[in-house]
């Protein structure tokens, strides 16, 4: 029997499949008129992050450290509210609790259940929200699988202009992105059509329509547990500050070459990151980590087979850093 709350989803996501077909659809911004967004329409909870004792940790951490009485404090994309009830324990003057989506209404329940009071939820996008003043801490956790696609530099540096006091903090506000190499597990691997062979049928034909195939196929989203090792020891590639960037302070070209120091196959090249508080507290999303339950994106390449101390070259060019769909590599 289906889930009635999941009723909404299931019609929100028909609609756009039925309107993507229409011939004047694609001249249209779908979008912004249907949006993409199941957390707008289910309200089903996010508990990966919950899951994660080290992230749990670090934040409940810095709440201790940076979160304090007669502060004005926002969480930005409240979700189920683990930030926002580390921060209440701190007893900040105002609390701002900011959502657009039906999880808010998680949050709100689990409040009254424990007795949080002075926190104020507020029904909107954080990046649509005025502040009725300037907030001494900004929570958040835009982290997506791509690190940018859900928007993390653009909107925070929007609500750094708009809503942080001069001096204020964005936690977390320090990242280190990593870029590496990785064999997948045997059963994890899920190779290029055009390398597939049976014998009724040789895809390789299809290698010729490879410059024309949707940008996403290059792609997927891996977990810690499919990854069987790097090959190389991983160094940042680049590394960003959301208190002190200017707007245009990603990088549009990532380059590198570094000694193999495990042999194995390179099944494609793995993003994934550092996050940090401060010099001291920080937490990763890497396949090197116990319990990291969160998504990695995969640049996906032809797998080849690599000794120990070859050389490996790679090099990435973003388009634009918050839309994978532009972002082109290759290595050698």
């Amino acid at each position: 029997m289906p889930n009635l709350l999941d009723l909404p989803r299931q019609a929100l996501m028909d609609l756009r499949s039925r309107l993507s077909h229409l011939p004047l659809m694609s001249q249209l911004p779908l979008r912004n008129m249907v949006p993409d967004s199941l957390s707008l329409s289910s309200p089903a909870p996010q508990d990966s992050v919950l899951a994660d004792p080290a992230r749990v940790l670090a934040w409940q951490k810095a709440c201790e450290r940076y979160v304090k009485p007669g502060q004005a404090v926002m969480d930005v994309c409240t979700g189920t509210g683990l930030r926002t009830f580390l921060a209440a324990s701190r007893h900040p003057r105002r609390l701002y609790a900011v959502d657009g989506s039906r999880l808010l209404d998680t949050a709100q329940w689990v409040a009254r259940r424990n007795g949080l009071e002075n926190i104020d939820f507020v029904r909107s996008h954080p990046w649509n929200f005025q502040a009725p003043e300037k907030v001494d801490v900004l929570l958040h956790d835009l982290l997506g699988e791509a690190l940018f696609d859900a928007g993390l530099v653009p909107r925070m540096l929007d609500l750094r202009s708009r809503v942080l006091r001069p001096g204020g903090r964005i936690l977390p506000n320090r990242f280190e992105v990593f870029v590496e190499p990785v064999q997948l597990r045997d059963e994890a691997c899920i190779p290029f059509i055009w390398s597939q062979r049976f014998p009724s049928v040789d895809y390789s034909c299809l290698q010729t329509l490879r410059e024309a195939m949707n940008p996403s196929y290059f792609t997927r989203v891996v977990r810690s547990y499919e990854v069987d090792h790097l090959l190389c020891d991983p160094e940042p590639a680049f590394a960003f500050d959301l208190e002190t960037m200017a707007a245009d302070g990603l990088p549009h070209r990532v380059r590198f070459e570094r000694p193999v120091m495990e042999e194995g196959r390179v099944d494609g090249f793995c993003l994934f990151y550092k996050v940090a508080f401060d010099a001291e507290l920080s937490f990763t999303v890497s396949p090197l980590r116990g319990q990291n339950h969160a998504g990695m994106t995969l640049l996906r390449v032809d797998s080849r087979e690599f000794a120990r101390y070859e050389t490996l070259a790679f090099e990435l060019e973003m388009a634009d850093p918050a839309d994978v769909g532009t972002w082109r590599w290759h290595f050698c």
